[in-house]
């Protein structure tokens, strides 16, 4: 549907440019923050708080479908700095956060990998380190200022692009000849967040907005400039893995406490411990616009858009490690199967640190050709090249190294206190240089290995559109027709580069490799107090932190022959896996109007065609052998020269729509909707290769495989709607919806034998090593003597590294697989209210969204099921005031508890979250404002589990954000 058609798409005097895209109009850049009537006009633009939600209101009410929006209050004045925090305020959308920030966006219990993100009606790339989502653009890698508005597609039409079962998501930008003459703005703001330790307390954020016409309007120039900083901490709290069924490994000699009244599955804890990351992360977004229009019925749109995202993370681990089970002395297991007690003895309190440096960089140019040949014809062609590289930089985005006081007596973790966090508990004996109390110094810290890793993701798309629309200039009947076609092709490469496990000495008595100098005793007593359990309760109530490239140097001169511990970028990757997916697509679009007994109807019905093409080929160094490094620690030899696969697959489908409105009574709307959309399979798990981990400890045998061959995700969506529209900017809306999800596509795990895979722990010479302890009345399960006994049989060292041979037993693997196996019911309610106390400069705005399904969480089964991660209700409340220049805004989201995902095939639950947030401005002059804002001020944090609530996963201590800003409007 050609915009010039809706309300208000001609305020300035122009013909509107077809949106091809997603079939609803751009977002004019609004004016400056106060009401008035423009030079010529006769009608009262309306903007800040009260001009957004007008403008969202409107968007809602003349949408074909279910459509929600959220408009800028201002140029350069987005409602939230940041994009997601924004988009949480609509019904139906629910946030996850990163470092305190909202980074993924689930709607209606859908999440980001089933939500099509789009830049002005684009799909553009998107690459990342941390998610295996690479179909949507990342909220994180645009400055809000630079957004003049969003648009969530509940429900979709044959215009808009496939993708979305839970929406489609656009992102809308600026464009010069929306809005003729002169505009600028200018915005600066220092930001403080609580968290901070070592960064700066005070950081920037700067963007600049100008946009100008020239020569009659016949030409138009937009630019867009932000710079923000930020410098944070994390605090954590972490179970790394829950174990499944171990009881057998348990010692004889255990005194065990079985709570159970019945056989149920266990979960024993591999470790416990604490995260400590300093954080320091940038953001630059560019966006430059030129636009030519020589004649009302021609407009050219050439394009450029830039980001940038750089991330800089040095996280200290600290705790404690289970898995020497001959040195298991207690145990006690709770009525759910829960190891929720454990102590043994003897090794480490590990003092970890890892860096993490990595760039995201996105570029996109594109050309959009809009022609009216004829009053009622309107055809536009748009096209664009985009590109997404994430990777790690310097040293990798994956580097550490293991320091630790290899001297503790006892460990324990306990979880049967009810706290939030559990109890850790130690005692030393035999440390190094220790103080008089016994506890280790500086001195006792001695190493156990080095690696460094990193990781490079490409992601391109060339996409060209082309769309027309046929008005048939009538009121009534059949109103228009919209046909267009289209072609994507989407490419994705990833490769990984590694250095390897490079032996620091294996806690060997290299105490002396580190100068004590570089190490600083810290108090715990600070440490995640905001929960039960944390700060002072911690014990041992301290840890070594120490100075990162100082010990890094110390060990490449000691372990690494003087060389650096880096990642090569430019050697051969462990693997290097490209997916290329062409789409080919065509619509066909019919619009009717008219009345049905005096009640105003709109009919719209369409159906969309694509076909995809899919190849995967993958160069791999695969692994060869399997080596018993020592007791506890294991690697892996790989080939010399890589491996090839090539692998190809395709589908095609149809995907019809209806939409249906009408006008029961005046300003009252009733809706029905139903639409066929899809979800493609990420471009990660469409890999043609198997995988296995390069540290295959027993009981941690895990890999990978991808499938080409992967079918869409197909959704059948019924929605209705009642909305009333009683007063100008106010309204109140019901809705429900339902979700039939076919060729759901779940991670399935089955054990297969990989290659010529041995264990040199299990076979002839480990079993003649057990004799031979036996024969001395040693220990014959001890896996300490029996790593030393196969030495001493084969004339090795004590200590050398057991590589398998051909009389071991082969491993078998426990393979992680996607396949399209399943079917779900997903449904729900929503409500939504907006009101505007008239004159008075109050208003509010409230929603609420109840979702369920047929899919229930066994949490008692191991094993693979079925889940769909992401179902919670939520609600937002919302309270403002705009009137004379004074706008004040208090926002609190809330959101459910949820199954946030099934890692290591465990089901993980995220509990219920909610995030006060306040922003105050005021206008000192017409052009000049002054803000300041605050995120999470109430310092809410967030805590994951694994099955039952005592089966701690992480728990992340966050802190507020506080803002303070000016902007001036030229």
């Amino acid at each position: 549907m050609s915009y010039k058609n809706r309300a208000g798409d001609r305020a300035c005097g122009k013909r509107a440019a077809l949106l091809l895209f997603g079939s609803v109009s751009s977002l004019a850049i609004a004016a400056p923050a106060y009401a008035q009537d423009e030079p010529g006009s006769d009608e009262i633009v309306v903007t800040g708080i009260r001009g957004s939600l007008l403008s969202s209101a409107n968007i809602k009410r003349n949408a074909s479908g279910v459509v929600d929006a959220i408009t800028a209050e201002d140029i350069g004045a987005f409602p939230d700095s940041n994009l997601a925090e924004s988009i949480q305020r609509i019904s139906g959308v629910s946030i996850d956060r990163s470092n305190n920030e909202g980074s993924k966006v689930t709607v209606r219990g859908f999440g980001p990998e089933f939500n099509l993100i789009t830049l002005n009606g684009r799909q553009m790339p998107t690459s990342s380190l941390q998610s295996d989502s690479t179909r949507s653009f990342d909220f994180a890698n645009i400055a809000s200022e630079g957004v003049s508005g969003v648009e969530v597609y509940k429900t979709s039409n044959a215009a808009i692009q496939s993708g979305g079962i839970g929406s489609t998501i656009n992102i809308k930008t600026a464009r010069p000849l929306d809005r003729p003459g002169f505009i600028a703005s200018l915005g600066a703001k220092a930001l403080h967040d609580t968290t901070n330790e070592t960064g700066s307390d005070i950081t920037p954020e700067v963007a600049a907005t100008f946009s100008k016409t020239f020569a009659d309007d016949m030409f138009g120039i937009g630019l867009f400039y932000s710079y923000q900083k930020r410098d944070s901490r994390q605090e954590q709290a972490e179970v790394a893995l829950w174990r499944e069924n171990i009881d057998d490994l348990i010692p004889a000699s255990t005194v065990v406490t079985d709570l159970r009244t019945g056989p149920t599955n266990t979960w024993f804890p591999r470790n416990y411990g604490f995260g400590i990351e300093n954080i320091s992360r940038t953001r630059m977004n560019g966006q430059a616009v030129l636009q030519f229009q020589p004649v009302e019925t021609l407009r050219a749109t050439l394009d450029y858009t830039y980001s940038e995202f750089e991330n800089e993370g040095l996280r200290q681990g600290v705790g404690i490690w289970f898995g020497d089970f001959p040195q298991t002395t207690q145990v006690t297991i709770d009525e759910n199967g829960t190891y929720a007690f454990v102590e043994d003895t003897c090794c480490d309190y590990s003092s970890n640190q890892r860096l993490n440096k990595s760039r995201n960089e996105n570029n996109s140019i594109g050309f959009n050709l809009d022609f009216q040949p004829t009053d009622r014809l309107t055809l536009v062609f748009d096209f664009h090249d985009s590109d997404a590289i994430s990777k790690g930089v310097d040293r990798g985005n994956d580097v550490f190294l293991i320091l630790a006081a290899n001297c503790l007596d006892t460990k324990s973790a306990d979880f049967l206190t009810g706290n939030d966090i559990p109890d850790m508990a130690v005692t030393w004996a035999g440390c190094a240089n220790p103080e008089a109390n016994g506890e280790p110094t500086a001195g006792s810290y001695d190493s156990l290995f080095g690696q460094a890793g990193a990781n490079v993701n490409e992601s391109d798309i060339r996409q060209y559109q082309f769309a027309g629309e046929w008005e048939n200039g009538v009121d009534s009947g059949l109103t228009s027709i919209q046909f267009g076609a289209g072609r994507v092709n989407n490419t994705y490469r990833t490769r990984s580069f590694n250095s390897g496990q490079i032996a620091a000495g294996w806690y060997g008595g290299n105490q002396g490799v580190y100068d004590d100098s570089i190490f600083t005793r810290v108090s715990m007593e600070n440490l995640l107090t905001a929960f039960s359990g944390g700060g002072e309760n911690i014990s041992p109530g301290f840890y070594y932190d120490w100075d990162f490239e100082s010990g890094i140097a110390a060990f490449e001169q000691a372990f690494n022959g003087g060389q650096r511990l880096e990642a090569d970028l430019d050697g051969t990757p462990i693997f290097d896996h490209t997916i290329n997916e062409t789409t080919n697509s065509a619509y066909l679009q019919f619009n009717a109007a008219g009345d049905f007994n005096n009640i105003p109807i709109r009919l719209t019905g369409g159906v969309r065609y694509e076909d995809t093409s899919v190849t995967a080929n993958s160069l791999q160094i695969k692994v060869e052998e399997i080596v018993w490094v020592n007791s506890t620690e294991w690697s892996v030899n790989r080939a010399a020269d890589q491996s090839y696969s090539d692998v190809a697959a395709d589908y095609s489908l149809w995907l019809p729509n209806l939409d249906f409105s009408a006008e029961i009574f005046e300003n009252f709307l009733a809706r029905f909707s139903y639409s066929k959309t899809i979800t493609r399979p990420t471009l990660v798990s469409m890999q043609g290769t198997t995988s296995v981990t390069d540290r295959p400890k027993p009981g941690e045998r895990l890999g990978t495989a991808g499938n080409p061959a992967l079918q869409p995700f197909t959704s059948d969506n019924i929605d209705v709607s009642l909305e009333w529209y009683y007063q100008e900017g106010s309204y109140f809306s019901i809705g429900a919806f339902h979700k039939q999800v076919d060729n759901f596509i779940v991670n399935q795990q089955t054990d297969q034998i990989i290659d010529n895979l041995r264990d040199p722990s299990a076979g002839p010479r480990a079993a003649q090593a057990a004799a031979d302890l036996a024969a001395m009345s040693m220990d014959p399960t001890d896996p300490v003597l029996i790593h030393n006994q196969i030495n001493i049989n084969e004339g090795n060292p004590i200590g050398t590294p057991i590589v398998q041979n051909d009389d071991d037993p082969l491993i078998n693997w426990r393979i992680t697989a996607p396949s399209n196996l399943e079917s779900a019911e997903l449904y729900g309610l929503e409500f939504a209210i907006q009101h505007v106390f008239g004159d008075t400069g109050f208003g509010l705005a409230a929603n609420a969204t109840l979702v369920d399904g047929d899919i229930d969480v066994d949490v008692s089964q191991v094993g693979f099921q079925f889940v769909l991660p992401g179902l919670s209700d939520s609600y937002n409340l919302i309270g403002f005031y705009d009137k004379n220049g004074l706008q004040a805004r208090i926002a609190y989201n809330w959101r459910g508890e949820f199954l946030s995902g099934t890692a290591d095939n465990q089901p993980q639950f995220t509990e219920s979250f909610g995030q006060l947030d306040a922003r105050l401005s005021y206008d000192i002059t017409e052009k000049l404002t002054i803000f300041a804002e605050g995120i999470n001020i109430t310092n809410e944090s967030q805590r994951i589990y694994n099955r039952y609530e005592n089966q701690l996963k992480t728990a992340n201590q966050f802190g507020a954000r506080y803002a303070v800003g000016l902007r001036y409007d030229f």
